[in-house]
């Protein structure tokens, strides 16, 4: 699913319909309408990286090479969240992380670890576009949206029907529910 096609989604659950229509026909709004497309787009980046980090961590596995046993994180394709496995020749690599990077004892290791979504613009796809019939993203950003916008009922409503979307794609998938970490504001 595109972000556009979600952008649209969220833009009707906030009540926003002549602007989603608008989208649809690729429409540039400009003025007070491109600040609420921003903003959502902003909402729809942030929903991607809960859901990546928390609920359905996306995986990626890569070679890396290296001539001083750091493997940078600036080096990886994706931003990595969480390394599962370092291996070199099949084999699970002793290995530390620091600030910057891995240090393990090979010249070249394959890494597997879940990494966060780099952040969309309109035109692009999204990583859980199919998941829950498209709707968990539009949920959350539009939840997001009318949290930043005051409307703390609205965000309420649609919070719950995010949470109520995450967790029911999370049984589709086999998945126990997962409780995020607390968070101390």
């Amino acid at each position: 699913m595109t972000i556009r096609n979600i952008l649209t989604d969220a833009l009707r659950r906030i009540g926003r319909e002549e602007l989603a229509i608008d989208m649809e026909e690729d429409g540039e709004p400009w003025g007070e309408d491109g600040e609420v497309v921003k903003t959502l787009l902003y909402c729809i980046n942030a929903v991607e990286d809960e859901l990546a980090r928390y609920y359905f961590p996306l995986q990626a596995c890569e070679r890396l090479t290296s001539q001083n046993k750091l493997f940078p994180f600036s080096s990886f394709s994706k931003t990595p969240v969480r390394i599962l496995s370092v291996t070199c020749g099949g084999k699970e690599v002793p290995h530390t992380l620091n600030t910057t990077g891995i240090v393990a004892d090979c010249a070249q290791i394959d890494v597997t670890y879940h990494y966060a979504p780099k952040p969309k613009t309109i035109e692009g796809d999204s990583e859980f576009g199919d998941m829950g019939d498209g709707k968990i993203t539009a949920l959350g950003a539009a939840a997001e949206y009318s949290l930043i916008c005051g409307e703390v009922a609205v965000a309420d409503a649609l919070e719950a029907r995010y949470r109520e979307a995450i967790d029911r794609a999370q049984k589709i998938r086999g998945r126990s529910i997962y409780v995020p970490p607390r968070r101390w504001v």
